[in-house]
């Protein structure tokens, strides 16, 4: 398969071909068009003062030549000898603008005359009356230098180059902005074959000595490693579903949440191991999809309590008109060079590996792509010990509720109250209102 940098260069190099020869097209187009339209003009103009002179003429009166005015300022009367009968200011002096006489059957003409080392003279030739030694009247003007030399052709030229070099500098972007989730799929391909091609070839050990070696080979054991190997493929699968469902843009239903009811549920839900500390500072309400919303809260919960010494505290509030989840542990934390690598996908660093040996590698990824879909930020933050991963999502006007989502009876209060500003010093116990629980 040739590189994407190439099929961009390959691609964005036929559309600037076409490109070109689209713009050559239309450049002679606009060239005879616009000298059609420039001549037909200087004829029509032509042909109204012609026939004002020819119907003078054939009354026996010679119009005054001071009296022609507009584009058109070359005109003369010639008689049926060859003899300039009269002219305006600027045919006076000049030899007969045409030798061509009009036939009486067809008295009107559109010349173009054309002298050596002289620019041509457009001009219409007009036959005063149909008989024998009638005379002939020519009106016109020199050609205009727009037509007369090759300065519109330039025009043109330049305009169409740097039309054609805007057009493939945009072809080349355009084309690199088409070929990015290609890129991102080659990549994705790449390293999930990779992760994939481990659990496989543990199952394919596993099941390749039972079926070699059938008396040395516990059964048990033997099916035990290949339920395990089929769990953790189905887990990666799983996950690179969620992946391919979000960075796909598929819509998920929305509604109102009650952010900190929402932690306090998935926390209790899941209250065996590190105890988990929470604390939260009253309903703090966002819009979004529950389903989604428990992923991320989950994804973050398993993996501080997967590096947290004793244990996990989690903060729910609102600060600048946004949602704020703080999920930190006391572990030994992320060095500042990981913290944004651990968003990866297939990430997974060496503590985290040697504490969880069964991960995928893309909860955390999955999280900051849920927080994006929903318009907000998922990062980690200095803490004094562990580390401190910090949501912030477009916090909801509680206005904006209503009556529609009321507080269930039964539903989890908050627990202890966090300040404003999410501070790391929490208030102390006996804070008026406040009420703590630790979870374990």
């Amino acid at each position: 398969m040739p590189s994407l940098h190439s099929m961009q260069a390959r691609y964005t190099t036929a559309a600037t071909i076409l490109l070109l020869l689209l713009t050559i097209l239309g450049g002679v187009s606009l060239d005879l068009a616009i000298r059609y339209r420039i001549q037909d003009q200087v004829f029509f103009d032509a042909e109204q003062v012609a026939a004002q002179w020819s119907a003078q003429v054939r009354g026996g009166v010679l119009p005054r030549p001071a009296s022609v005015t507009g584009t058109v300022d070359l005109v003369q009367v010639v008689d049926a000898q060859g003899r300039v009968v009269d002219a305006t200011p600027g045919a006076t002096g000049r030899p007969r603008l045409s030798t061509f006489r009009p036939s009486p059957h067809d008295r009107l003409q559109r010349r173009v005359e054309c002298g050596p080392g002289e620019r041509c003279v457009l001009l219409m030739a007009n036959r005063v009356s149909p008989a024998p030694d009638a005379s002939v009247v020519y009106a016109g003007t020199v050609e205009p230098p727009l037509t007369a030399t090759h300065r519109l052709e330039y025009l043109i030229a330049g305009a169409a180059l740097l039309i054609v070099l805007l057009g493939g500098r945009l072809m080349w972007w355009i084309m690199g902005r088409a070929l990015r989730p290609v890129e991102q799929q080659d990549r994705l391909a790449s390293v999930t074959s990779h992760e994939l091609r481990t659990p496989i070839a543990g199952l394919r050990v596993q099941l390749e000595e039972a079926l070699l070696h059938p008396d040395h080979v516990d059964p048990r054991d033997t099916i035990r490693g290949a339920l395990s190997a089929t769990g953790r493929l189905e887990e990666i699968v799983q996950d690179l579903l969620t992946m391919t469902r979000l960075r796909g843009g598929q819509p998920a239903p929305h509604e109102p949440i009650d952010l900190a009811a929402l932690v306090c549920e998935e926390v209790d839900a899941h209250s065996g191991g590190t105890p988990v500390e929470v604390y939260t500072a009253g309903d703090v309400w966002v819009h979004g999809s529950r389903i989604q919303l428990i992923r991320l809260v989950g994804n973050l919960l398993s993996n501080a309590r997967r590096h947290a010494a004793t244990a996990v505290t989690v903060c729910v509030g609102s600060a600048d008109g946004r949602a704020v989840v703080a999920v930190t542990d006391d572990g030994n934390g992320i060095a500042p060079a990981d913290r944004e690598r651990v968003f990866e996908r297939f990430t997974r660093l060496d503590e985290g590996r040697r504490r969880d040996t069964g991960g995928t590698g893309l909860g955390l990824a999955i999280s900051r792509e849920i927080a994006h879909a929903h318009r907000g930020t998922l990062k980690i933050e200095d803490s004094p010990r562990g580390a401190r991963f910090v949501l912030r999502l477009p916090l909801l006007d509680r206005n904006a509720i209503g009556e529609r989502n009321p507080p269930q009876p039964g539903a989890l209060l908050p627990r202890k109250r966090c300040r404003d500003n999410l501070a790391p010093n929490l208030r102390r116990r006996g804070d008026p209102g406040a009420s703590r629980s630790r979870r374990g």
